[in-house]
């Protein structure tokens, strides 16, 4: 299978594009394996996420000295400018913006379109690629290359498995944890806990983490909320591991829940099930948000007001999105995430999700922590 700098030539080829200066942070991952710290938010010791140009075949990458390490040990050109110093004023994009200026001598005299990513380029570095290239046109490819990264290769999805196997240990540990007295913040702490221990380092990671009446409201960050018998517990787990993303939800009860919520949870799963056996390739991402719609319709509840599913890979939410606008084709090689929920003012709510991994005549369900739910 080809690899991803290999598919983004060849399809600079086709567009008769001469080259390519790429600046989503996942796009960089994508093409090099190199996965950005984010845990800590924006770097004020970096211009900007790292840049790619991509010509010829080749790849050279715009990086700050603190992260040109990495992206060597991954064996990538990186062109480096200093980004933390005490020796002069932190004017961190006027230096990334020499290096790149660096990276692109030479390529003035070019005529022909170069493809960029407009909706993440900082127009300070853009203004320096059109100084530096000014015979040449510029082309968006955002569209593109999220469509390239939608299918994916025989390399990425080993990682992504490797991700979702730490989503079903969460789910597990959580799952097995549930007690009443203890608050929602206590079972993300000893999850979070389990899961790093188990990867054998910290990693990046979100979550919803309701219980009882907050999970009527579809999500958020575990509080302090004390848990109690009866009560569900909606966890949606989304783990980062070497770059690639890992997700998976289920909805858990502590003890003995009532009717009604177990009612909400097998009106989910029911629409899950049925979603994940109608993966194909060829079928249109809005006829499976369609279908899993009308199965929570059809079991007496409202339809969910959130996307029914999404692609899962360098981003945890990413080409295909499973909406009802979405006329994307699945296709072999594409992992989607599936997550019908039923949410009841006043009484609760409940989340199902699987990962599948789109083959040639179906699909393989990569996640198992629901593999016992009724």
């Amino acid at each position: 299978m080809d690899t991803p700098i290999e598919r983004l030539t060849r399809l600079l080829d086709s567009r008769n594009l001469d080259g390519a200066l790429l600046s989503n942070p996942f796009t960089l991952t994508w093409l090099t394996g190199y996965a950005p710290p984010i845990e800590t938010g924006p770097d004020p010791f970096l211009g900007a996420p790292a840049l790619a140009w991509v010509h010829d075949g080749t790849i050279r990458v715009v990086a700050s000295d603190a992260e040109a390490a990495a992206l060597r040990a991954l064996g990538v050109d990186v062109a480096e400018y200093a980004g933390y110093t005490v020796a002069e004023p932190l004017d961190v994009v006027h230096r990334m913006a020499q290096a790149l200026r660096s990276v692109l001598t030479g390529m003035g005299s070019s005529q022909r379109a170069i493809a960029i990513e407009t909706r993440v380029l900082p127009e300070a570095l853009g203004a320096v690629a059109r100084d530096a290239m000014p015979r040449a046109r510029f082309a968006s490819a955002d569209d593109d290359i999220a469509a390239l990264r939608a299918v994916k290769t025989d390399a990425e999805i080993v990682k992504i498995r490797a991700a979702l196997a730490l989503c079903d240990a969460a789910q597990a540990h959580v799952r097995a944890a549930l007690q009443p007295g203890i608050t929602e913040l206590d079972l993300w702490a000893s999850m979070r806990a389990h899961v790093e221990n188990t990867a054998g380092s910290r990693l990046p990671m979100l979550a919803d983490l309701v219980s009882g009446p907050r999970t009527a409201e579809i999500g958020g960050p575990p509080a302090s909320r004390v848990l109690r018998a009866g009560d569900a517990v909606l966890f949606d787990f989304v783990p980062r591991l070497d770059g690639y993303w890992g997700d998976c939800c289920a909805t858990w009860f502590v003890g003995e829940p009532s009717a009604e919520l177990k009612r909400m949870r097998q009106a989910a799963h029911a629409a899950l099930r049925a979603g994940v056996e109608a993966v194909k390739p060829g079928l249109r991402a809005s006829e499976l948000d369609k279908l899993l719609r009308a199965h929570v319709q059809a079991a007496g509840y409202e339809a969910y007001p959130h996307h029914t599913g999404h692609g899962v890979g360098v981003a945890y939410h990413e080409a295909p999105r499973i909406v009802p606008y979405e006329d994307m084709t699945l296709e072999a090689g594409m992992v989607i995430a599936l997550e019908p929920g039923v949410y009841v003012p006043g009484s609760g709510g409940a989340r199902m999700e699987d990962v599948v991994l789109v083959t040639a005549d179906g699909c393989e369900l990569l996640t198992r922590h629901l593999k016992d739910v009724s």
